[in-house]
């Protein structure tokens, strides 16, 4: 009777074995799948965000660029402009504040010091625009990872969970299957006939 209850126990839990492991192959490539779905779309979006980060950045070295000639057209718009071409060309040239004070007139050196308080100005709104769109561009895409990312990790972690609810029911059906293994083979000792002629 072990014998067939071995035998029996074995096939069974030699199938369950097989069925866990076939099972085991499904859900690790579908995990394999979410785990490069996930960092593919972080890739995807990281690249986005620095593309948005670089064109602010252009931005912001475009509006440099334009400032002086911004800043005397709102000069020449409140009456204070100069034509001298020695304040033009130090300021150009990123000559130092006194020294070209000794070289200019009273009109000039007032128009340098509105177009340097103006620069300045505009300078720090253009500073506080820039870190404020930036902090936008970084909290758009932390949401979007957020919004994207979420299930599919959810995904990943559910899938986790099932390969170690898996494992483990792999090695009890494995213990079961050795088990039995070792009732069929001890009773089929005991069925084996007895050619000695011993009691």
């Amino acid at each position: 009777m072990g014998f067939l209850l071995g035998a029996f126990g074995k096939l069974m839990a030699g199938r369950r074995v097989r069925d866990l492991q076939a099972r085991m192959m499904r859900v690790q490539s579908k995990a394999r799948r979410v785990t490069r779905q996930i960092e593919q779309m972080s890739k995807n979006l990281e690249s986005m965000k620095k593309m948005e980060l670089n064109n602010l950045s252009s931005s912001m070295q475009f509006a440099n660029l334009m400032m002086p000639g911004m800043i005397n057209t709102q000069l020449a718009q409140q009456g204070i402009g100069t034509t001298n071409q020695t304040l033009l060309n130090g300021m150009a040239g990123g000559l130092n504040a006194n020294s070209l004070n000794q070289q200019l007139s009273t009109e000039d050196q007032a128009y340098m010091a509105a177009f340097s308080n103006m620069k300045t100005q505009m300078a720090a709104n253009n500073e506080m625009i820039i870190s404020q769109m930036k902090t936008q561009i970084e909290e758009k895409y932390e949401n979007m990872n957020d919004i994207m990312l979420e299930p599919l990790k959810m995904e990943e972690d559910s899938l986790q969970t099932e390969k170690d609810s898996l494992e483990s029911q792999i090695q009890i059906a494995q213990a079961d299957y050795e088990a039995c293994k070792k009732m069929e083979q001890a009773d089929a000792k005991n069925l084996a006939p007895n050619y000695t002629g011993a009691a």
